[in-house]
Parts: structure tokens; C-alpha cells; sequence
């Protein structure tokens, strides 16, 4: 079991420290803070970059004892290594050779090749569905033995770790490639690792713990076994992947537990540690990262109204434009035009914060002007209609060139003010719409498992079962077209004081559908998948298509051959010239191969995925005997 986890989760730990980033943001933190030594990076970067580092390792520490404690021993040693090589190995280094955004979006469909792989594998074993899980509660001396051998696992994972960074360290300073001022620095972590990793490994297993099953309820008094026999099989599977011992540690609550403590310190600290990871162009990368965060609350919103309610929308495009021009109309000169009234440009850039939610309340009014007209609409009549307003919208723009200035657009859109914030920098925005889609994802989880959220899903699925059941659905479409409306609308005021100017050319058609693509690309209804489709579709739009030309050209490249071989017979060919069919290709493939999407909600994967008779899950207490019989009345205990 130890040298299971160990392995899996230091070589990952490993390659992040030595082959890529980790080692030089340690040794230049402590060179300029603890040594004095001037070095390229300014004091603030290298606090918070110490920081990082800090809660990183130590988060990965108290990881591995968690999977120590937490793991069962059912799944094989070379099964875990084979899903961490694919899943953390595989990223990193697609990261590492080609950046963050594109990095992932490579990482992302080379694991739905890997599911897809998988998948049928399994299913050319004809295996059945696996029995209920063990659901048995723990005694004293299991948990004491579950918390040990946690505490061993942090222990041994932090001596080899040290051991292989002491190796590590002789050979860099042997070559010259290490200071002399950090030997100090070298003894005291090969002294301190092994005991920071006791502590941590410890705390991981005592963690762990928190999700074991007690011997009876704490409420009730009833035991936990008892109380999962009366659920459907399904349910129990749900209720039994989250408990230690498990047989897919990774998967469970508590292990989503650090992975969000390790995703939040990245997010947090990212601006600082760019420079370590990637190099110079931090400042054009911090831009096109606020770029995809817009991309994100649009394909958020669109959800709302495509995955939630199922209503169909492709001019989602129109609303994004209209929060756009609200906050420039505003936020620029033109509003002196227009008004005569003269307003201190730094107050107008405070208008901004308050602009935000008015501009996204206005947007959500047109949602509702959009939605009223077509509530008896769905399927193709309802697209057509929506197709048709987001034409209107940027036409309107257009030729309302007495206010909107028309083709020329609007300039000079004042940034937000915020008291220590350069906005002259992309560093403010990215924080920004970092905050922007906490909030929207926030929003979107909220909606989700409300009220409102579960009368959306019920219109989805049958209008006339959910009016049955007294749910109103004007007030329910109107309220998903407003909700998408709204989120929408905050990205369009973000886009606007980001960029500076606006065209009413900016907001077309290709846009609404590129939005709904990130939905059905990601996983309709879901709301992680959202988001990962939109790093998809982004990432694929504006960086690989966008760049086939540059790549073709590059005689190292592997599709220069190819690129050659065409122009040969059709002169003056460029990919850019073909770039909606190569993006239309790739969205089939997808939807061939991945028709659920990336991530898909449990509800459309059932759906998309027949499942076998023979196999089907069947409630433990599904009824055997017909209603209104005696045996059918003492089964369900009626009084």
C-alpha cells in the first residue's frame, strides 16, 4: 500500500520540482528573501511565490496520507499508476511543452481518448455490474491502525523525497548550477521533511477519518448498514464512494478536498509564479487568461437556458453585446455627448462597480422581452427566433450610429478604479474575473439544487408532467431567460472596460454558436463541464486553429508535410481560410465520439448510455407484490 501511493504521487511531485518549475521558485525565494542575493524578480513576487510553495507541498503531503488511509487495497498497484500517468503525468508535461490553457485542452481530449479506450476494453469483458460495495462501520483499533499507516505513508514519501532533492542538489552544485549560500537551506530541508511529512501524513489520515463509517448515527442511534439497506443500489454506490476505506480514493469527497486547496493557491498565486513556469510574456498571457474567464460566464449563463431548462438559444450573442455597450455607453465620452452632462473621469471609472449589476439587471429585462414572446415555442421554432434576435441586436447597434456611433463603434471605454490596482495591467482583470466566475459558478450551483433549478430540469424533461405537478412555466422560462440574460450581461460590461472599444461587428452569429458548442462540448447541464468546454473551445479557436498556418510553415512541424502536399495542388492555401470547417470537424467528432460531452451531468449520461437489462440497477426495495394487494399493503407497512 505504501509504496503504491508513494510512487504514484512522487514521481508527479518529482517532475514539477526538478524537470520543470519548483526547485527554481524555492531557490530564488530564499536567495532574495533569506539570503539578501538580488535576483530578476521583485520581493512581492517572491513572497507570495514562497507562499505557493509552501501550502503546495505541504497539501501534497498530507495528500498522501490521506490516499494511504483512505485506499481499501481492491484496485491494483499498476491500475492507480496507469490513471495518475494519464491524468497529472500527462498534463504536466503537455503543460510544461505548450502552456496552461492550451496544455489542458490537449490534456482534456487526450482523456476522453483515454475513457473512450478504457470503455470499450470493459466492455469487451462483458463485466457486470460490480456487487454493493462493503458498507462496514469501524472499530477503535481500525481507525488507530488507518491513522498509523497514514503517518508512515507522509513519513516515507517526505525521507525520499528529500533523499532524491539531496542528490539532486550535490549534482547542481557540483556543476555550479547551485549557490553555495543554499546549502544552509539543503541540511534543513533534509532535516525537516521527514518530520513535516509525520505531522502532515498524520493530519491526512486523522482527515480521512471524518469520512469512515460510525458504527451507529449520531442522531438516530440506528447503524449506518441498516440505513443504506433500505436504498436503491445506486444510492448506495453514491453514499459508499465517499467512505474510507475506498476502493477509488481519488474520486472521494475528501480527496476533492485537496484538490481544491491545490486549485485555489494556483489560482491565487498564478500571476506570481508565471514567470517561474513559462518564462517572459506573463502580462499577454495574464490578457488571454481574462479572455477565457469571459468565456466561461458566457458558456455558465448559456447553461442555464440550454442545459437547465432546454430551451434552445442562438442568438445568446445579443445579450453579451448589450451588456457591452451599457457599461461603454457609460463609461465613455459618449455619454457627455449624448447627456451634456461632464463627469470626472475617475468618478466614472467607479460607475463601474455599480454599472455591473445595473447593466446585468437591463440584460436580464431584455431576457425577458426575448423569452415572453416564445413561450408556446421550443425545439427548432424557438431557435429561430432566438437566431433572429441576436441578429436584430447588433443591427440595431448599427444603425442607431447617433448614440452607438455605428460602424466606428465606441473608444476610449474607461476602465474600473480600485484603490492599488494598476488597470493599465492585465494583472487587475485577471483577479477580476477570477472573483467574477467564483461568484457566477456560486450563482450557477445555487440555482442548480433550488427550487427554481429543479422546476427548470422538470420543463426540460416534459412541460406537460411539470405543469401537472404546479409548476408555472411562464414564470419559469421567463426566469431562465432572465438568469442567463443576466450573467451574460456581467461578462459584455467585463469584455468592455477590458478591451476599451466596442463594434457592433464584434457580436455576431459564429459568436452564439461558438458559446453553445463550450455547452455541448463540456457536458449540457453540467457545470464543471461547462467549464471545461469553454477552456476547450477556446483554447482550440485561438490557439491551435488560429496558429495551423504558423505551425504548417515550421519545416519541424508535423503537419508541414501535409501543408505542403496541399498547396502543391491548391495554390494560396491557408488553414485560416478553412478555419470553420477544421473547428465544425472537430465539434462532430466530439459529439460522435463524446456525445455527452466531456463532463457530463449523471442525468445525460444515463441518458445517452443504454444500460443492459441483465445489469440494470434495481432498488433493494422494489416492490414484488401488485398495489391494493394485502402482501403489497404489508410490504410497504400500511396502518
Amino acid at each position: 500500500m505504501l509504496v503504491k501511493w508513494i510512487v504514484a504521487l512522487l514521481v508527479p511531485l518529482v517532475v514539477f520540482t526538478f524537470v520543470w518549475a519548483g526547485e527554481g521558485i524555492i531557490n530564488n525565494a530564499l536567495l532574495g528573501l533569506l539570503f539578501g542575493v538580488k535576483t530578476e524578480y521583485e520581493s512581492t513576487t517572491l513572497i507570495f511565490a514562497a507562499i505557493f510553495t509552501i501550502v503546495f507541498y505541504a497539501t501534497m503531503l498530507g495528500l498522501v496520507g490521506y490516499m494511504v488511509a483512505a485506499d481499501s487495497g481492491q484496485r491494483s498497484m499498476y491500475s492507480l499508476w496507469l490513471d495518475i500517468a494519464i491524468f497529472v503525468l500527462v498534463p504536466l508535461l503537455l503543460i510544461i511543452t505548450n502552456g496552461l490553457v492550451l496544455g489542458l485542452s490537449l490534456s482534456v481530449i487526450a482523456w476522453v481518448i483515454y475513457f473512450l479506450i478504457r470503455n470499450r476494453i470493459l466492455k469487451s469483458r462483458s463485466e457486470v455490474v460490480s456487487p454493493l460495495p462493503s458498507v462496514s462501520a469501524l472499530d477503535e483499533m481500525q481507525r488507530l491502525s488507518l491513522v498509523h499507516r497514514a503517518r508512515l505513508a507522509g513519513f516515507w514519501f517526505a525521507v525520499i523525497f528529500a533523499v532524491i532533492a539531496l542528490v539532486a542538489d550535490i549534482i547542481f552544485l557540483l556543476t555550479g548550477d547551485l549557490p553555495a549560500d543554499l546549502l544552509i537551506w539543503v541540511v534543513a530541508r533534509t532535516l525537516v521533511l521527514p518530520v513535516a511529512g509525520y505531522l502532515l501524513g498524520q493530519l491526512g489520515g486523522r482527515f480521512a477519518l471524518r469520512f469512515a463509517l460510525s458504527p451507529k448515527d449520531e442522531e438516530s442511534g440506528v447503524k449506518k448498514e441498516q440505513q443504506l439497506e433500505v436504498l436503491s443500489r445506486t444510492r448506495v454506490r453514491e453514499e459508499a464512494k465517499d467512505l474510507v476505506p475506498n476502493a477509488l480514493p481519488l474520486r472521494s469527497t475528501g480527496a476533492q478536498r485537496f484538490y481544491v486547496l491545490l486549485l485555489t493557491a494556483f489560482l491565487l498565486f498564478y500571476p506570481f509564479i508565471d514567470r517561474f513556469l513559462f518564462g517572459v510574456g506573463t502580462e499577454g498571457r495574464l490578457a488571454s487568461y481574462g479572455d477565457a474567464g469571459y468565456y466561461v460566464i458566457l458558456a455558465l449563463g448559456l447553461n442555464i437556458v440550454v442545459g437547465f431548462a432546454g430551451l434552445l438559444d442562438l442568438g445568446y450573442v445579443a445579450f453579451f453585446a448589450i451588456g457591452a455597450y451599457l457599461w461603454g455607453l457609460v463609461g465613455s465620452i459618449q455619454f457627455q455627448v449624448l447627456t451634456g452632462i461632464h463627469m470626472d473621469l475617475t468618478l466614472t471609472s467607479w460607475l463601474f462597480w455599480p454599472l455591473l449589476i445595473v447593466a446585468a439587471l437591463i440584460t436580464a429585462l431584455f431576457g425577458v422581452l426575448l423569452g415572453a414572446p416564445t413561450l408556446r415555442l421550443k425545439g427548432d421554432y424557438l431557435a429561430i427566433v432566438t437566431l433572429g434576435f441576436g441578429e436584430i441586436v447588433p443591427v440595431v447597434l448599427l444603425e442607431l450610429d447617433k448614440y452607438t456611433n455605428g460602424t466606428n463603434g465606441l473608444i476610449g471605454i474607461r476602465k474600473p478604479a480600485f484603490p492599488g490596482a494598476d488597470w493599465t495591467t492585465s494583472l487587475p482583470f485577471y483577479y477580476l474575473i477570477l472573483a467574477l466566475i467564483v461568484l457566477v459558478v456560486f450563482a450557477n450551483i445555487r440555482l442548480r439544487d433550488s427550487r427554481l433549478g429543479r422546476a427548470w430540469v422538470a420543463i426540460r424533461e416534459d412541460e406537460i408532467a411539470a405543469s401537472s405537478s404546479g409548476i408555472n412555466l411562464v414564470n419559469t422560462k421567463l426566469f431562465a431567460f432572465a438568469a442567463g440574460a443576466f450573467f451574460s450581461g456581467i461578462a459584455g460590461v467585463y469584455h468592455a472596460a477590458k478591451l476599451g472599444s466596442i463594434s457592433p461587428d464584434m457580436f455576431s452569429f459564429g459568436d452564439s454558436v461558438i458559446y453553445l458548442a463550450m455547452v455541448v462540448i463540456g457536458g449540457i447541464g453540467s457545470i464543471p463541464g461547462v467549464i471545461v468546454g469553454a477552456l476547450v473551445v477556446y483554447a482550440l479557436n485561438q490557439f491551435v486553429i488560429a496558429q495551423l498556418d504558423t505551425f504548417a510553415t515550421d519545416p519541424t512541424s508535423f503537419i508541414n508535410p501535409i501543408y505542403t502536399f496541399i498547396v502543391k495542388y491548391v495554390p494560396g492555401f491557408t488553414f485560416g481560410n478553412i478555419r470553420n470547417l477544421l473547428f465544425g470537424i472537430i465539434l462532430v467528432l466530439v459529439m460522435i465520439f463524446r456525445p455527452e460531452g466531456f463532463i457530463p451531468s449523471a442525468r445525460r449520461r444515463r441518458e445517452l448510455h443504454k444500460v443492459d437489462a441483465a445489469t440494470e440497477e434495481v432498488p433493494i426495495d422494489a416492490l414484488d407484490a401488485n398495489p391494493g394487494t394485502s402482501e403489497f399493503e404489508s410490504s410497504v407497512q400500511v396502518e
